[in-house]
């Protein structure tokens, strides 16, 4: 059959301008390699990149597909329920959609949309045996897994989950093939996404990982990471982004990865930018990771108070927090640490205590967050009974990001006002912290001065990473301030 997968459009962290991705979208590469390895033909349209969507009536009519796939994401879903109403004006075929969103709203995506049916969690396997029914002339929908559908008295049925995949090695590598990877700027400095491993086990209280990808850690192994690691270094892509959730959960697994990247003699070089454990990581561990190409680590704190790390589930420690900085300094991996406004229970005290905390740290640069409550997290729900709302969440998820100032709800302990205020000195750290470590203390201290309108700073930040020619300027100037 014939499938046709469109990656709406998403927003920027600051949550007021529309993003340009900077590679192609990992989950729909993995769609397109498990269709195409079963016989389907597939076409990709990512509007970002094509930014017109009146290319795709012309497409839909060459290509003919059999089913059409939108990924919606909770952040800023609209856009992909605006692309669903404007295919549905122009043609009958199945559309469904898939991603995040729906693994964390369900069958609401449904009565929002007029799509056809709706694929929640892992979407591999389930995907193939709805195709396999839509082949047939009377289709029985109820045997395919993770599939919401609308029954024929109009009904939405949700049928139940597929096992999530455990053997990941039984997945084939990601297929870029139909997205033109020389249209996103990472093809200039040949960098390329990959991930090794799906799931967290941990619980913390505002992540929607689980919601998609559960609970449980299900890893590669270190063989086939390796291999796809050739498969790509072979085709010329030297720089790799590591995007897991947990990729030193298993410290022995990843210290085997970095003896096999060593042993192969590729040249390479990778960054995780995801955020990693603070209790992950040894100093044998960070060695190996240096000596196989790691250059940049980013670590998950989340809070510099003790009593919010507790609250909100992400049992750690500040000491270990302290010494994973310590140790990756020692051995010589850039490294930057994460933390995010707002938390329940947090006060403004609390709060300041995070960037004082933040501030002191030995970190090339610090990362602040505003706290965004998805749908299906237990942060959501706490709101619903402890938070005064500030925005509909609706609202929320269209037009706020996690770099916006607006704080989405308040507290009796923390209010609306306190909120915005240190929000806008947690980003001020962040911002002159990162501008200094990509240029230089002195030049990124002059760049920060001249950035101070937000505007200016937004600008620059999309033309960096957002446009080829920026991030390939970007990209050589920032080595070179790293080499000095």
């Amino acid at each position: 059959m014939k499938v046709l997968l469109i990656l709406p459009w998403t927003k920027t962290l600051f949550g007021d301008e529309r993003a340009t991705p900077g590679h192609p979208h990992v989950g729909v590469a993995y769609l397109s390699a498990v269709l195409k390895k079963a016989g389907h033909k597939v076409k990709i349209f990512d509007q970002a990149i094509e930014k017109n969507d009146h290319k795709l009536k012309p497409l839909i009519k060459e290509f003919k597909p059999d089913l059409i796939g939108i990924s919606a994401f909770s952040y800023c879903y609209r856009y992909a329920f605006e692309l669903i109403d404007f295919i549905k004006g122009f043609t009958k075929i199945p559309l469904m959609v898939g991603g995040p969103h729906v693994s964390a709203v369900k069958i609401k995506v449904l009565e929002k949309t007029r799509a056809d049916f709706a694929m929640k969690g892992e979407a591999e396997e389930s995907l193939l045996v709805f195709l396999k029914e839509l082949e047939r002339k009377n289709p029985n929908l109820e045997k395919v897994p993770n599939l919401i559908w609308r029954g024929e008295n109009g009904e939405i049925i949700e049928n139940q989950n597929m096992p999530l995949i455990e053997n990941l090695d039984s997945l084939p590598f990601p297929d870029y093939s139909e997205f033109g990877f020389s249209k996103y700027s990472y093809y200039e400095t040949r960098t390329i996404p990959i991930i090794t491993s799906r799931g967290c086990p941990y619980g913390c209280n505002y992540c929607s990982v689980a919601l998609s990808m559960g609970r449980g850690f299900r890893a590669r192994s270190p063989k086939n990471v390796v291999d796809e690691i050739k498969h790509w270094y072979e085709q010329g892509f030297v720089n790799f982004e590591i995007n897991d959730d947990c990729f030193t959960l298993d410290i022995k697994r990843a210290m085997v990865i970095c003896d096999l990247i060593i042993e192969s003699g590729m040249k390479i070089s990778y960054q995780l930018y995801n955020g990693i454990r603070v209790d992950k990581v040894t100093k044998e561990l960070l060695e190996k990771m240096k000596l196989s190409g790691c250059i940049f680590i980013s670590y998950g704190a989340e809070s510099g108070s003790q009593d919010i790390i507790n609250v909100i589930g992400k049992g750690i420690t500040l000491d270990q927090i302290k010494r994973a900085v310590v140790l990756t300094n020692n051995v010589g991996i850039k490294n930057s640490v994460n933390f995010i406004i707002g938390h329940p229970t947090e006060t403004y005290q609390k709060a300041m205590q995070t960037l004082e905390f933040a501030g002191r740290l030995p970190t090339n640069f610090v990362n602040v967050y505003n706290v965004i409550p998805y749908p299906g997290t237990k942060l959501f729900d706490w709101i619903e009974k402890n938070g005064q709302r500030i925005y509909h969440p609706d609202y929320v998820l269209e037009n706020i990001g996690s770099r916006d100032p607006r704080p989405v709800f308040e507290t009796r302990e923390f209010s609306e006002k306190e909120r915005i205020a240190v929000l806008k000195k947690g980003f001020a750290l962040y911002e002159k912290t990162v501008l200094q470590f990509r240029f230089g203390r002195s030049f990124g201290k002059i760049v920060y001065i001249l950035t101070r309108n937000r505007s200016i700073f937004n600008t620059g930040v999309r033309i960096a990473l957002g446009t080829k020619l920026g991030f390939k300027i970007y990209s050589f100037v920032t080595s070179r301030s790293k080499t000095r």
